[in-house]
């Protein structure tokens, strides 16, 4: 088995150290180099010839971001960000996930000198990336205007509108692809939606905050009990799930623990369940690039109730993992290549009318 080369930045010696001594015996990764700063890793990309690189944002010389652009117009490969989720960090990072890093480890989970659960985590995301970077993707075809059926005895009848709310879930490489979908809807977005990105504690606020300077309608982190505001992107705080429920005729945003021992809090599962049960076939949910299979079964659920369901297609996805758990059990109605998904969304949305949902 070859193994994935491997190349590690960060100004400080100790982490360097501590990255190459918890890969020396890993038998799918090796670390070909090490640099102090963007400088150095510049320098020796030719020679190294990494297949994924880790990368600190706080380094003195170029720093982080400018360290990201110059590899993702030199060389672009996979780059995971090694970050903190201090008031520093958190936004450099979100803004280094929508400059073409794949991914982030927040370093503050994890213990140095006890890195096992650090090795676990980097691992996986080194393994996945790597691996969906080496594969030659397929020949795109332009499928702006199919749709990709499941059996239709598996839907309820309905999912072409109108509509009442936009439920959006992915994971690795979605900040990016979240805001293509949704600058891609235009001026105006006429129903709530609901965002959950699998996401470390600290880091969704940055990625709400940077969203609402961007789009031209408001993103916020959803709070607990709070109306879900029509024409309002409300993002899943870390750490916790998002639910929507009915409070008298209106419907608010519920922020919740339960269920545990799901994978990942906040869940994509845990929030399109929660749509089904509210908006039912009014439901528009999107499955975008993402590790693992969260928000499969819920997409499920929606389009047995007659939703309306769109997942990124294998071409276009960083990690094509809960895109394809959805397509494997018949719950995605249509799968599109990331720049058509929001020009869809947008025109199923034009027969919007959340009059009394």
């Amino acid at each position: 088995m070859k193994r994935i080369r491997l190349a590690v930045v960060d100004d400080s010696s100790f982490v360097r150290k501590a990255l190459a001594r918890m890969m020396e015996d890993h038998p799918q990764v090796t670390v070909v180099g090490s640099a102090a700063c963007g400088e150095e890793l510049l320098d020796n990309l030719e020679r190294w010839r990494p297949d994924v690189v880790t990368l600190d944002l706080t380094m003195p010389g170029l720093g982080g971001l400018v360290t990201l652009d110059r590899i993702m117009a030199r060389h672009p490969l996979p780059v995971i960000i090694l970050s903190t989720h201090s008031a520093q960090d958190a936004p450099l990072t979100i803004e280094a996930l929508h400059r073409g890093a794949v991914d982030f480890v927040d370093k503050q989970r994890y213990s140095m000198l006890d890195f096992k659960g650090l090795r676990t985590a980097l691992v996986e995301k080194i393994v996945q990336v790597a691996s969906r970077c080496s594969e030659q993707a397929p020949p795109r075809r332009d499928r702006s205007g199919a749709q990709e059926k499941a059996p239709a005895s598996e839907w309820a009848r309905g999912g072409e509108g109108p509509f009442s709310v936009l439920l959006i879930g992915a994971s690795t490489g979605g900040p990016p692809a979240i805001q293509r979908v949704l600058q891609d809807l235009g001026p105006s977005l006429p129903v709530p939606a609901a965002v959950v990105q699998h996401m470390s504690a600290g880091f969704t606020k940055a990625f709400a905050d940077r969203l609402d300077a961007q789009l031209p309608f408001p993103v916020r982190e959803a709070v607990h009990g709070h109306p879900f505001e029509r024409g309002t992107v409300h993002i899943a705080p870390s750490g916790t799930h998002l639910r929507l429920g009915r409070e008298g005729a209106r419907v608010i945003t519920l922020l919740t623990d339960q269920p545990e021992g799901v994978p990942h809090r906040p869940s994509v599962d845990v929030l399109f369940d929660s749509g089904a049960v509210v908006y039912g076939p009014f439901s528009l949910a999107v499955l975008l690039t993402g590790m693992g299979k969260d928000g499969a079964r819920g997409l499920a659920r929606l389009a047995f109730q007659g939703a309306h369901t769109l997942s990124q297609d294998e071409s276009s996805c960083v990690v094509y993992g809960m895109p394809k758990a959805a397509a494997e059990i018949g719950a995605v109605k249509e799968e599109l290549p990331l720049e058509a998904i929001g020009p869809r969304v947008a025109d199923l949305l034009t027969r919007a009318d959340t009059a009394g949902h």
